[in-house]
């Protein structure tokens, strides 16, 4: 039994990853004109990290091409879950989070008591 040595392959990996994960916070401070093209801009960062996890770290670059259904299937439908959600959430531009809603009643109810 013959194993190769993919630390280079790791080190290039990791390294990518950590890259990605520090485009992946400079996006959130930039806007795509709407919440959608932020949200599709983090899927697709996500989606190259999982790819590049997948391929090295899961070994799935040198197995049988077989096994790239098995993995694409269970993509393709959370992505459908992900997309299919979006009428409710990313499209939905008069959204404020919980933590926002209390913040704008806490000075409501400040600013009413000045009155």
């Amino acid at each position: 039994m013959s194993s190769e040595d993919h630390s280079r392959s790791y080190t290039k990996v990791l390294l990518a990853l950590l890259g990605l994960t520090i485009i992946t916070v400079a996006v959130s401070f930039v806007s795509f004109g709407t919440k959608a093209g932020n949200i599709v801009v983090g899927i697709l960062i996500a989606i190259i990290k999982a790819s590049l996890v997948t391929a090295i770290f899961m070994h799935m670059k040198y197995e049988k091409r077989w096994w790239l259904g098995l993995v694409l299937f269970p993509m393709v439908l959370v992505m459908i879950i992900i997309f299919s959600n979006f009428a409710d959430t990313a499209l939905n531009d008069d959204f404020t989070s919980p933590a926002e809603e209390h913040i704008h009643h806490a000075h409501a109810g400040s600013a009413g008591a000045q009155h």
